[in-house]
């Protein structure tokens, strides 16, 4: 499932388990069930970036979870969660 993550430092959806950063998340479905499935997965993408050669910080911009070469606005994590971009 496809999942759009907007920095956020008011009431995050998640925050990252390595530096706490926090993240606002818009999701491709809807199901609760499915969306507390993925959560693992996001979290360890956000450890993830901690290990990238040359890690400053997370991106500023929005991103995708698995990762996706399009722009952030047009996922389909952004059109079916709502995100406002």
């Amino acid at each position: 499932m496809q999942v759009l993550c907007k920095p956020s430092d008011k009431s995050p959806d998640v925050s990252c388990p390595v530096c706490n950063k926090g993240f606002l998340l818009y999701w491709e479905r809807s199901s609760k069930i499915q969306q507390l499935a993925t959560l693992p997965e996001i979290r360890q993408a956000l450890r993830e970036h901690h290990e990238a050669p040359g890690f400053i910080s997370h991106p500023d911009a929005d991103f995708n979870i698995p990762s996706w070469s399009g722009l952030p606005q047009f996922s389909a994590a952004a059109l079916l969660g709502g995100a406002m971009l």
